[in-house]
Protein backbone atom coordinates (compact mmCIF):
# COMPACT_ATOMS: atom_id res chain seq x y z
CA UNK A 1 0.00 0.00 0.00
CA UNK A 2 2.69 2.60 0.84
CA UNK A 3 4.40 2.20 -2.59
CA UNK A 4 1.07 2.95 -4.34
CA UNK A 5 0.56 6.03 -2.17
CA UNK A 6 4.07 7.22 -2.99
CA UNK A 7 3.46 6.66 -6.69
CA UNK A 8 0.19 8.57 -6.50
CA UNK A 9 1.89 11.47 -4.75
CA UNK A 10 4.58 11.64 -7.42
CA UNK A 11 1.89 11.62 -10.10
CA UNK A 12 -0.03 14.42 -8.39
CA UNK A 13 3.18 16.39 -7.90
CA UNK A 14 4.05 16.00 -11.57
CA UNK A 15 0.58 17.09 -12.64
CA UNK A 16 0.75 20.09 -10.29
CA UNK A 17 4.08 21.17 -11.78
CA UNK A 18 2.72 20.75 -15.31
CA UNK A 19 -0.35 22.84 -14.45
CA UNK A 20 1.85 25.55 -12.92
CA UNK A 21 4.07 25.62 -16.03
CA UNK A 22 1.01 25.85 -18.30
CA UNK A 23 -0.53 28.64 -16.20
CA UNK A 24 2.72 30.61 -16.12
CA UNK A 25 3.22 30.08 -19.86
CA UNK A 26 -0.33 31.17 -20.61
CA UNK A 27 0.09 34.24 -18.43
CA UNK A 28 3.34 35.11 -20.20
CA UNK A 29 1.68 34.69 -23.61
CA UNK A 30 -1.30 36.83 -22.60
CA UNK A 31 1.09 39.49 -21.30
CA UNK A 32 2.88 39.53 -24.65
CA UNK A 33 -0.37 39.69 -26.61
CA UNK A 34 -1.53 42.60 -24.44
CA UNK A 35 1.50 44.56 -25.66
CA UNK A 36 -0.07 44.60 -29.14
CA UNK A 37 -3.30 46.17 -27.91
CA UNK A 38 -4.00 49.89 -27.44
CA UNK A 39 -7.57 49.36 -26.23
CA UNK A 40 -8.26 51.55 -23.23
CA UNK A 41 -5.40 53.91 -24.07
CA UNK A 42 -6.03 57.63 -24.61
CA UNK A 43 -5.57 58.16 -28.36
CA UNK A 44 -6.10 61.12 -30.64
CA UNK A 45 -5.90 61.52 -34.42
CA UNK A 46 -3.41 64.27 -35.29
CA UNK A 47 -2.92 65.28 -38.93
CA UNK A 48 -0.56 67.86 -40.37
CA UNK A 49 0.59 69.25 -43.71
CA UNK A 50 4.09 69.26 -45.14
CA UNK A 51 5.17 70.25 -48.65
CA UNK A 52 1.77 69.53 -50.17
CA UNK A 53 1.28 66.22 -48.36
CA UNK A 54 -1.33 65.50 -45.71
CA UNK A 55 0.20 63.25 -43.05
CA UNK A 56 -2.00 61.27 -40.66
CA UNK A 57 -0.90 59.97 -37.28
CA UNK A 58 -1.97 58.95 -33.80
CA UNK A 59 -1.05 60.51 -30.47
CA UNK A 60 -1.24 58.13 -27.50
CA UNK A 61 -0.94 59.46 -23.95
CA UNK A 62 -0.14 57.47 -20.80
CA UNK A 63 -2.81 56.59 -18.30
CA UNK A 64 -3.41 58.57 -15.13
CA UNK A 65 -3.27 62.15 -13.98
CA UNK A 66 0.16 62.82 -15.53
CA UNK A 67 -1.13 62.48 -19.12
CA UNK A 68 -1.41 66.26 -19.42
CA UNK A 69 2.25 66.83 -18.60
CA UNK A 70 3.93 63.63 -19.79
CA UNK A 71 6.78 64.00 -22.28
CA UNK A 72 6.00 62.91 -25.83
CA UNK A 73 8.21 60.91 -28.19
CA UNK A 74 7.79 61.34 -31.95
CA UNK A 75 8.76 58.14 -33.78
CA UNK A 76 10.87 58.47 -36.94
CA UNK A 77 10.65 55.40 -39.18
CA UNK A 78 13.51 53.58 -40.80
CA UNK A 79 13.49 52.62 -44.49
CA UNK A 80 10.47 51.24 -46.29
CA UNK A 81 6.72 51.98 -46.64
CA UNK A 82 5.88 52.14 -42.93
CA UNK A 83 2.49 52.92 -41.47
CA UNK A 84 2.21 54.66 -38.10
CA UNK A 85 2.63 51.48 -36.05
CA UNK A 86 4.95 49.69 -38.51
CA UNK A 87 2.42 46.93 -39.15
CA UNK A 88 1.92 46.76 -35.34
CA UNK A 89 5.61 46.01 -34.76
CA UNK A 90 5.99 49.23 -32.74
CA UNK A 91 3.20 48.39 -30.30
CA UNK A 92 5.30 46.62 -27.63
CA UNK A 93 7.67 49.61 -27.65
CA UNK A 94 4.78 52.06 -27.53
CA UNK A 95 3.08 50.26 -24.63
CA UNK A 96 6.38 50.12 -22.74
CA UNK A 97 6.82 53.88 -23.15
CA UNK A 98 3.22 54.52 -22.10
CA UNK A 99 3.64 52.38 -18.99
CA UNK A 100 6.76 54.41 -18.28
CA UNK A 101 4.71 57.62 -18.28
CA UNK A 102 5.78 58.75 -21.77
CA UNK A 103 3.42 59.68 -24.62
CA UNK A 104 4.00 58.64 -28.23
CA UNK A 105 3.13 60.16 -31.60
CA UNK A 106 3.66 58.32 -34.87
CA UNK A 107 2.37 58.91 -38.39
CA UNK A 108 2.02 57.05 -41.67
CA UNK A 109 4.82 57.77 -44.12
CA UNK A 110 3.86 59.82 -47.17
CA UNK A 111 1.78 57.65 -49.50
CA UNK A 112 1.23 54.92 -46.90
CA UNK A 113 -2.19 54.14 -45.35
CA UNK A 114 -3.92 57.49 -44.65
CA UNK A 115 -1.09 59.84 -45.66
CA UNK A 116 -0.82 61.38 -49.13
CA UNK A 117 2.31 61.76 -51.27
CA UNK A 118 5.20 59.35 -51.84
CA UNK A 119 7.96 58.81 -49.27
CA UNK A 120 10.29 57.77 -52.10
CA UNK A 121 10.21 61.35 -53.41
CA UNK A 122 11.97 62.54 -50.24
CA UNK A 123 15.54 63.38 -49.39
CA UNK A 124 16.79 62.97 -45.82
CA UNK A 125 16.40 66.73 -45.47
CA UNK A 126 12.78 66.40 -46.60
CA UNK A 127 12.25 63.72 -43.96
CA UNK A 128 13.66 66.09 -41.33
CA UNK A 129 11.36 68.88 -42.52
CA UNK A 130 8.36 66.55 -42.30
CA UNK A 131 9.28 65.52 -38.75
CA UNK A 132 9.63 69.17 -37.76
CA UNK A 133 6.15 69.83 -39.15
CA UNK A 134 4.86 66.95 -37.01
CA UNK A 135 6.58 68.50 -33.99
CA UNK A 136 4.92 71.86 -34.71
CA UNK A 137 1.51 70.18 -34.99
CA UNK A 138 1.93 68.64 -31.54
CA UNK A 139 3.30 71.83 -30.03
CA UNK A 140 0.24 73.73 -31.28
CA UNK A 141 -2.25 71.40 -29.55
CA UNK A 142 -3.96 72.91 -26.51
CA UNK A 143 -1.96 72.28 -23.35
CA UNK A 144 1.27 71.41 -25.16
CA UNK A 145 2.87 74.86 -25.04
CA UNK A 146 5.42 73.80 -22.41
CA UNK A 147 5.38 70.03 -22.83
CA UNK A 148 8.71 68.25 -23.33
CA UNK A 149 8.67 66.76 -26.84
CA UNK A 150 11.50 64.82 -28.48
CA UNK A 151 12.32 62.27 -31.17
CA UNK A 152 13.10 58.56 -31.31
CA UNK A 153 14.22 57.17 -34.65
CA UNK A 154 15.33 53.90 -36.18
CA UNK A 155 18.10 53.09 -38.64
CA UNK A 156 17.64 55.53 -41.54
CA UNK A 157 16.64 58.15 -38.97
CA UNK A 158 20.39 58.44 -38.39
CA UNK A 159 20.42 60.88 -41.31
CA UNK A 160 17.26 62.64 -40.15
CA UNK A 161 17.49 63.27 -36.41
CA UNK A 162 20.97 64.88 -36.33
CA UNK A 163 19.68 67.39 -38.91
CA UNK A 164 16.58 68.08 -36.78
CA UNK A 165 18.71 68.47 -33.65
CA UNK A 166 20.67 71.28 -35.29
CA UNK A 167 17.59 73.12 -36.54
CA UNK A 168 15.01 72.64 -33.79
CA UNK A 169 16.28 73.88 -30.43
CA UNK A 170 12.79 73.45 -28.96
CA UNK A 171 13.13 69.64 -29.10
CA UNK A 172 13.80 68.28 -25.61
CA UNK A 173 15.77 65.17 -26.60
CA UNK A 174 16.80 62.84 -29.43
CA UNK A 175 17.12 59.03 -29.42
CA UNK A 176 18.61 56.92 -32.19
CA UNK A 177 18.44 53.14 -32.52
CA UNK A 178 20.73 51.37 -34.99
CA UNK A 179 21.82 54.57 -36.74
CA UNK A 180 24.47 54.69 -39.47
CA UNK A 181 26.64 57.74 -40.10
CA UNK A 182 27.57 57.18 -43.76
CA UNK A 183 25.07 55.74 -46.27
CA UNK A 184 27.59 54.01 -48.53
CA UNK A 185 29.62 52.52 -45.70
CA UNK A 186 26.40 51.15 -44.20
CA UNK A 187 25.56 49.56 -47.55
CA UNK A 188 28.97 47.90 -47.63
CA UNK A 189 28.53 46.47 -44.13
CA UNK A 190 25.05 45.21 -44.98
CA UNK A 191 26.34 43.50 -48.12
CA UNK A 192 29.30 41.94 -46.33
CA UNK A 193 27.20 40.47 -43.51
CA UNK A 194 24.65 39.14 -46.03
CA UNK A 195 27.37 37.41 -48.07
CA UNK A 196 29.07 36.05 -44.95
CA UNK A 197 25.77 34.51 -43.87
CA UNK A 198 25.58 32.78 -47.26
CA UNK A 199 29.04 31.27 -46.71
CA UNK A 200 30.75 33.33 -49.42
CA UNK A 201 34.56 33.19 -49.39
CA UNK A 202 36.32 36.34 -48.04
CA UNK A 203 38.17 36.97 -51.33
CA UNK A 204 34.92 36.76 -53.29
CA UNK A 205 33.21 39.11 -50.81
CA UNK A 206 36.00 41.67 -51.30
CA UNK A 207 35.70 41.37 -55.08
CA UNK A 208 31.92 41.73 -55.06
CA UNK A 209 32.05 44.76 -52.76
CA UNK A 210 34.58 46.47 -55.04
CA UNK A 211 32.39 45.70 -58.05
CA UNK A 212 29.36 47.13 -56.25
CA UNK A 213 31.23 50.34 -55.38
CA UNK A 214 32.28 50.82 -59.00
CA UNK A 215 28.75 50.12 -60.17
CA UNK A 216 27.29 52.62 -57.68
CA UNK A 217 29.59 55.31 -59.06
CA UNK A 218 28.29 54.55 -62.55
CA UNK A 219 24.57 54.24 -61.95
CA UNK A 220 24.05 56.75 -59.13
CA UNK A 221 26.36 59.51 -60.37
CA UNK A 222 24.97 63.04 -60.85
CA UNK A 223 24.43 62.52 -64.60
CA UNK A 224 23.18 58.93 -64.38
CA UNK A 225 19.62 58.03 -65.33
CA UNK A 226 17.21 55.23 -64.60
CA UNK A 227 17.78 53.99 -68.15
CA UNK A 228 21.51 53.66 -67.36
CA UNK A 229 20.55 51.56 -64.35
CA UNK A 230 18.22 49.32 -66.38
CA UNK A 231 20.95 48.74 -68.96
CA UNK A 232 23.29 46.93 -66.54
CA UNK A 233 23.04 43.21 -65.70
CA UNK A 234 21.07 42.51 -62.50
CA UNK A 235 21.56 39.62 -60.09
CA UNK A 236 18.95 41.01 -57.68
CA UNK A 237 15.43 42.40 -58.02
CA UNK A 238 15.33 45.47 -60.28
CA UNK A 239 14.42 48.69 -58.47
CA UNK A 240 11.34 50.63 -59.55
CA UNK A 241 12.15 54.10 -60.84
CA UNK A 242 10.99 55.92 -57.70
CA UNK A 243 13.17 53.65 -55.55
CA UNK A 244 16.13 54.26 -57.86
CA UNK A 245 15.62 58.03 -57.63
CA UNK A 246 15.35 57.77 -53.84
CA UNK A 247 18.70 55.97 -53.59
CA UNK A 248 20.37 58.33 -56.07
CA UNK A 249 19.09 61.34 -54.11
CA UNK A 250 20.33 60.04 -50.75
CA UNK A 251 23.35 57.84 -51.44
CA UNK A 252 25.74 60.61 -50.39
CA UNK A 253 24.12 61.05 -46.97
CA UNK A 254 26.58 61.45 -44.11
CA UNK A 255 25.73 62.66 -40.60
CA UNK A 256 29.29 63.51 -39.53
CA UNK A 257 28.94 67.28 -39.83
CA UNK A 258 25.58 67.36 -38.04
CA UNK A 259 26.83 65.21 -35.15
CA UNK A 260 29.71 67.57 -34.48
CA UNK A 261 27.33 70.45 -33.77
CA UNK A 262 24.45 68.71 -31.93
CA UNK A 263 24.17 70.19 -28.44
CA UNK A 264 20.72 68.99 -27.29
CA UNK A 265 20.49 65.75 -25.25
CA UNK A 266 21.10 62.64 -27.36
CA UNK A 267 20.90 58.92 -26.62
CA UNK A 268 22.30 56.54 -29.25
CA UNK A 269 21.90 52.77 -28.97
CA UNK A 270 23.10 49.84 -31.06
CA UNK A 271 22.72 46.11 -30.73
CA UNK A 272 26.10 44.39 -30.52
CA UNK A 273 24.92 41.77 -33.05
CA UNK A 274 23.48 44.26 -35.57
CA UNK A 275 23.52 42.72 -39.08
CA UNK A 276 22.50 45.94 -40.87
CA UNK A 277 24.70 48.67 -39.39
CA UNK A 278 28.24 48.31 -38.03
CA UNK A 279 27.66 48.93 -34.30
CA UNK A 280 31.29 49.30 -33.23
CA UNK A 281 32.24 51.71 -36.02
CA UNK A 282 29.19 53.96 -35.73
CA UNK A 283 29.14 54.00 -31.92
CA UNK A 284 32.80 55.07 -31.99
CA UNK A 285 31.93 58.04 -34.22
CA UNK A 286 29.10 59.07 -31.91
CA UNK A 287 31.38 58.80 -28.89
CA UNK A 288 33.96 61.00 -30.56
CA UNK A 289 31.69 63.63 -32.12
CA UNK A 290 28.46 63.77 -30.08
CA UNK A 291 29.16 62.41 -26.61
CA UNK A 292 31.20 65.43 -25.41
CA UNK A 293 28.58 67.96 -26.55
CA UNK A 294 26.16 67.53 -23.63
CA UNK A 295 26.61 65.95 -20.18
CA UNK A 296 23.30 64.09 -20.66
CA UNK A 297 24.44 62.38 -23.86
CA UNK A 298 24.80 58.60 -23.81
CA UNK A 299 26.19 56.13 -26.37
CA UNK A 300 25.32 52.50 -25.59
CA UNK A 301 26.02 49.19 -27.31
CA UNK A 302 23.79 46.44 -25.92
CA UNK A 303 25.07 42.84 -25.84
CA UNK A 304 23.04 40.08 -27.51
CA UNK A 305 20.86 42.64 -29.30
CA UNK A 306 19.83 43.10 -32.94
CA UNK A 307 19.54 46.12 -35.24
CA UNK A 308 16.20 46.92 -33.59
CA UNK A 309 17.42 45.98 -30.06
CA UNK A 310 15.55 42.66 -30.01
CA UNK A 311 17.05 39.51 -28.46
CA UNK A 312 19.68 38.39 -30.96
CA UNK A 313 19.36 34.71 -30.11
CA UNK A 314 15.82 34.70 -31.49
CA UNK A 315 15.32 37.64 -33.80
CA UNK A 316 18.57 38.45 -35.62
CA UNK A 317 17.58 38.86 -39.28
CA UNK A 318 18.45 41.65 -41.70
CA UNK A 319 14.83 42.01 -42.82
CA UNK A 320 11.62 41.28 -40.96
CA UNK A 321 10.25 39.26 -43.87
CA UNK A 322 13.19 36.85 -43.51
CA UNK A 323 11.83 35.70 -40.15
CA UNK A 324 10.18 32.26 -40.19
CA UNK A 325 6.56 32.21 -39.06
CA UNK A 326 7.49 30.54 -35.77
CA UNK A 327 9.86 33.45 -34.98
CA UNK A 328 7.17 35.99 -35.82
CA UNK A 329 4.84 34.10 -33.49
CA UNK A 330 7.48 34.23 -30.76
CA UNK A 331 7.63 38.03 -31.15
CA UNK A 332 3.86 38.27 -30.73
CA UNK A 333 3.85 35.99 -27.69
CA UNK A 334 6.79 37.75 -26.03
CA UNK A 335 5.72 41.34 -26.71
CA UNK A 336 8.03 43.77 -24.90
CA UNK A 337 10.03 40.82 -23.57
CA UNK A 338 11.30 40.28 -27.12
CA UNK A 339 13.60 43.27 -26.56
CA UNK A 340 17.11 42.61 -25.29
CA UNK A 341 17.45 42.94 -21.50
CA UNK A 342 17.90 46.57 -20.51
CA UNK A 343 16.87 48.07 -23.86
CA UNK A 344 13.58 49.59 -22.73
CA UNK A 345 14.97 50.52 -19.31
CA UNK A 346 17.79 52.53 -20.89
CA UNK A 347 15.37 54.48 -23.08
CA UNK A 348 12.66 55.14 -20.48
CA UNK A 349 15.04 56.00 -17.64
CA UNK A 350 17.01 58.38 -19.86
CA UNK A 351 13.89 60.22 -21.10
CA UNK A 352 12.71 60.64 -17.50
CA UNK A 353 16.12 61.97 -16.50
CA UNK A 354 16.36 64.44 -19.38
CA UNK A 355 12.79 65.70 -18.97
CA UNK A 356 12.85 65.50 -15.16
CA UNK A 357 9.76 63.30 -15.22
CA UNK A 358 9.04 61.23 -12.09
CA UNK A 359 8.31 57.52 -12.39
CA UNK A 360 4.57 56.81 -12.76
CA UNK A 361 2.80 55.51 -9.67
CA UNK A 362 2.49 51.74 -9.76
Amino acid sequence: MPPKTSKRRRLFAGLAILIIVIVIGAGFALSGLADFDLEGRTTRLVEFDDHGNRLSGTLILPDGTTAGTAPIVLLIHGDGPQDRFSNDGYLPLINSLLDGGIGVYSWDKAGVADSTGNWLDQSMNDRANEAMSAFAALRNLDGNENRKIGFLGFSQAGWVIPDIANRLPDAAFHILIGAAVNWQRQGTYYMRTRLEALGTRPDEIAMRIETAHNMDDRIFGPDSTYQDYLAIPHDQEVMAQDRYEFVKRNIGSDATGSLETVTSPLLALWGEDDLNVDPAHNAAIYRKLALPNNPLNRVITLPDATHGLLRAGLFNYQLADQMPDIVKLAFVVMGRHAYAPGAMDHIITWIRQVTQTPSPAQ
